[in-house]
């Protein structure tokens, strides 16, 4: 998927404001707003990328289902994160998958 659009169905679910947009861990199953990772201290580069767990201090670990959040990192040694966005530079990166996904 075109970082395009990734925006695009963002915008369908959720309106242009990205606060809003909702993603969900491919770990635990918690969802969680991008202005809820803002609140939490997230400069953006975690955002739909790590649970939030992990910068709230959880000690719940990967497929912890018992609610969640967990402390699962997109960068460490398991990639679960399920949505390939390719960058305009033909970079790709691996995103959480959005919490009301069509």
């Amino acid at each position: 998927m075109t970082v395009q659009d990734w925006n695009a169905k963002g915008e369908r679910l959720y309106g242009k404001n990205k606060a809003n947009w909702k993603f969900k861990c491919p770990s635990c199953g918690y969802v969680a707003s991008a202005q809820e990772w803002k609140d939490a201290g997230d400069d953006g580069s975690q955002t739909a990328f790590s649970c939030i767990g992990r910068l709230l201090g959880s000690e719940k670990t990967i497929g912890d289902k018992t609610g969640g959040p967990c402390n699962y990192a997109g960068g460490g040694l398991f990639r679960l994160n399920p949505v390939e966005i390719t960058n305009d530079d033909g970079q790709t990166s691996w995103f959480f998958d959005f919490a009301d996904n069509e």
